[in-house]
Order: structure tokens, then C-alpha cells, then sequence
């Protein structure tokens, strides 16, 4: 090997080498010239298990001064010039932005849930699929809410691409129909063991068919969010009214609420998680209309100041209806991050309600309320975002006032936590009965 070859070679090696180490010694210096703790150092404080190791590598990923301010510049770089919308989006047609996790669910096969152990040598006796995992957890909270002489009634709430395979891809277009969600599984297996379903997945497809296939008007989904626009919102709410009048399980004591309309700007939940800048330069916000539906008395029906974190309770125990949800129970009807959009003056709310880094978007127009609506008697809820798998029947294990009374519990959470949910579908007690 001739020596200029050798020496070539040897530049090339050590630029490598220093590429690598250049990231992690620059970030120390940066950390120590900052008086900071040195992120690296956490591989040594704490048990090397795999979820040890798997937080200490979100931490440094989130800590690093290059991802930082390199990141989202590259990110720009590849949006402008390939049309790459990262790791949370995904660009469909007509500018649709979809939640990669969503279409995630829909390819990928059901597996076995992670073995949440900490330990290579503990192997989960009877571990089971997603699904699997999902309908034992489900089956035994009917139960536990039997024994109380409460009725379950459980919404799975489609994904976007469930519901416009047509707007993800061009090779969609014309077999909407033929789209089958893996939900439906569950949901028939649910229907096999007694439990009460609502099968969103139905209506929607029915909404579609009644408004036209590639009719730009009346979407049931946003084009640049995760969640549904507030038709859908309210088709929803009007199908969970429907079914619990068919199961003669409507509240028989009725309330009158009154609605006005209300205009909504909304940027979208999938543009502001993909973090590229410049974004909203490419992208124009939606304005959506909602329907505000106002207690005679009480006015909007969201949470007060002493109410627990993400929980309505209807004053004077009134409520025989819980529901428990996730996000699509909070757009438009809790308060919401002020980045996601706006009430324009026009609208006759010039200063929305505001609580500290969050606003209400309209507040009171949502799931919950509509549901309220359609069955003309208060709804109280707990909502948990990206947590409606487990999150909320822990807070619910802890609220042992909010489930006196009540004769339904509407769980809804979005297909996606059937096999991506953040904390799995685990066992949860109920609260101690109050009497």
C-alpha cells in the first residue's frame, strides 16, 4: 500500500473518530461550563435495566445542544427538499398531515406487549398480544363496574387514517370502503363477551358515504391534527346517545342546555409536534365552526380551579353519566396549549379564557358536552391525554366521589392505544364505595 494511501486513510479515520467524540465532548463542556450535572454520568446512577437504559438515552437525546439547534435547521432542509415531515408526521394528499403513530397501528402486526419487567432473567408468565392485553383490561373493568351495578359502554375512536385512507394515498382512492382497522377485531370480540360497544367506525364510514367521498366540506377530521373536527366531535356524542337510549340506559331526569355557535382557528397538533420552523409559513390554519353548548346556569361546563387535573364534576352529584378519554374528550372542551390556535375576535369572544400556558379552544364544544346535549342530563369526566388506556382509571382509582351515583361509564380512547399506548393496559382497582 503506497504511503499516500496509508495517510489518506489515516486523515480519514481520525475526521471519523472526531465526528463521534466531538458531539458528547462538546456537550460536557458545554454542561460543565453551565454549572449543570453531565447527562453521561446517568449511565453509572442508576440500574443498567432496559427501561433505565432507554430513559437515559431519551434524556441525552433531549438534552443535547445539537438536536437543539442543529435539528430542526436539517429538518427544514429535508421538508423543503424532499417533502420529509420527520418522525411524528406523515404528508398525505391535498396537504393532509397524519400522526406517524396512527398508520403505524394500522401496518403493523399485533405483537407481544414488552416485557415491562426491568429484567432479562423475569419472563412475564402469561403475556399476550396488544390486542389481547387490551381486551383482558377492558373485560375486567366491566366487571368491576358490574359488581357496583354500573354499565360499561366502550368507544374506540377511529384514527385519522382509518377513516381517509384516501387522503394518505392516491392508491386508496375509490377502496375507502374496502379499508378494514385491525379495532374491528376488538370490537367484535368485545360484542362475543357481552361487553356494550359503539362502533364509530360504521358511522363515520356512513357520514362519508351520506356527504360524498371527496367532498372538501363537512370533514370528520382535521387535515393537519390528530383529532376530529367538532362535526365529528358531535356525530360521535350523538351515536354514544343513541346507543344508551337503545339499552334503555339514557338518564330518565332531563336538562335543558342552550348552544351558540363559535369560530375556532386552529394551527393543528401534528404541525406543532413535528417542530420544523417556518411551518406555519407553508401550512394556513383552520378555521373551524363549533357548536358551544352553555348550562342556563353555570354557563360553559369545564373544570373549575378545585377541581382535580383534568376532571369534571357537574355541581350537586347530579351526573349518572362518567366518561373517560383522552384527547379527542378535550379539544374543544377543556383548556388546551395556546401555540394550537386562537378564537378570533369575530366570533364574540374576544378574550377567551385563559390558564396559564393554556386556553380554551372554544371550551365547553367538545365530546363531553355534546354528549350532555344529546342526552339532555350532565356528563361529569376525566380525561387524560394520550392516557386513556390506564391514566384515567388510576385517577379514577383516587376519585372515589366522582363514581357515586352514576349508572354508565362511556370509556373512549383512540384505536392508536390499543398497541402504542404509553402505559400499556394495566390492572387498576376501582375506589372504595363511599356507601
Amino acid at each position: 500500500m503506497s504511503n499516500p494511501t496509508r495517510k489518506s486513510e489515516l486523515v480519514l479515520v481520525i475526521c471519523f473518530l472526531a465526528v463521534i467524540a466531538g458531539v458528547p465532548v462538546a456537550q460536557t463542556c458545554l454542561e460543565l461550563a453551565r454549572h449543570e450535572r453531565v447527562q453521561a454520568t446517568d449511565v453509572l446512577r442508576y440500574q443498567p435495566t432496559a427501561k433505565n437504559l432507554r430513559q437515559f438515552e431519551h434524556t441525552l437525546e433531549e438534552k443535547s445542544w445539537f438536536q437543539q439547534q442543529l435539528r430542526p435547521q436539517v429538518q427544514r432542509f429535508l421538508f423543503t427538499t424532499l417533502h420529509d415531515t420527520g418522525a411524528k408526521g406523515v404528508l398525505g394528499r391535498n396537504r393532509w398531515l397524519f400522526y406517524r403513530p396512527d398508520l403505524r397501528y394500522l401496518v403493523e402486526p399485533d405483537r407481544l406487549e414488552t416485557d415491562t419487567s426491568g429484567s432479562k432473567w423475569v419472563q412475564p408468565p402469561d403475556r399476550g398480544t396488544h390486542r389481547e392485553s387490551a381486551e383482558k383490561a377492558i373485560l375486567r373493568f366491566r366487571d368491576q363496574l358490574k359488581e357496583r351495578d354500573i354499565t360499561l359502554v366502550v368507544m374506540p375512536v377511529p384514527g385519522k387514517p382509518s377513516v381517509y385512507p384516501d387522503r394518505v394515498t392516491g392508491r386508496a382512492v375509490g377502496s375507502e370502503q374496502q379499508f378494514q382497522s385491525p379495532t374491528l377485531e376488538l370490537l367484535n370480540a368485545l360484542q362475543h363477551q357481552g361487553v356494550a360497544t359503539v362502533d364509530l367506525f360504521a358511522a363515520f364510514r356512513a357520514a362519508r358515504e351520506s356527504r360524498g367521498l371527496t367532498k372538501d366540506t363537512g370533514e370528520l377530521y382535521l387535515a393537519r391534527d390528530t383529532h376530529w373536527t367538532p362535526q365529528g366531535a358531535q356525530l360521535a356524542a350523538q351515536v354514544v346517545a343513541a346507543k344508551l337510549g337503545a339499552m334503555h340506559l339514557a338518564p330518565a331526569a332531563k336538562k335543558e342546555f342552550r348552544a351558540q355557535g363559535v369560530a375556532v382557528t386552529r394551527w393543528g397538533d401534528v404541525l406543532d409536534m413535528m417542530q420544523i420552523p417556518g411551518l406555519r409559513a407553508t401550512f394556513a390554519p383552520e378555521t373551524v365552526q363549533c357548536l358551544q353548548v352553555l348550562d342556563p346556569a353555570l354557563g360553559p361546563m369545564v373544570p373549575g380551579a378545585s377541581d382535580r387535573p383534568g376532571t369534571y364534576c357537574y355541581p350537586g352529584q347530579q351526573a349518572v353519566v362518567l366518561v373517560l378519554g383522552d384527547s379527542f374528550c378535550r379539544i374543544y372542551q377543556y383548556p388546551e396549549p395556546q401555540s394550537l390556535g386562537e378564537v378570533p375576535a369575530t366570533a364574540g369572544m374576544a378574550h377567551p379564557a385563559e390558564s396559564g400556558a393554556k386556553r380554551l379552544l372554544p371550551g365547553s364544544a367538545g365530546f363531553i358536552s355534546h354528549l350532555a346535549l344529546a342526552l339532555k342530563s350532565p356528563v361529569d369526566a376525566i380525561v387524560s391525554d394520550g392516557g386513556a388506556a390506564t391514566d384515567v382509571r388510576r385517577k379514577l382509582s383516587t376519585n372515589p366521589e366522582i363514581l357515586e351515583g352514576k349508572q354508565v361509564v362511556v370509556w373512549e380512547f383512540v384505536e392508536r392505544d390499543i398497541a402504542l399506548g404509553a402505559q400499556g393496559w394495566e390492572e387498576v382497582a376501582l375506589p372504595r364505595k363511599l356507601q
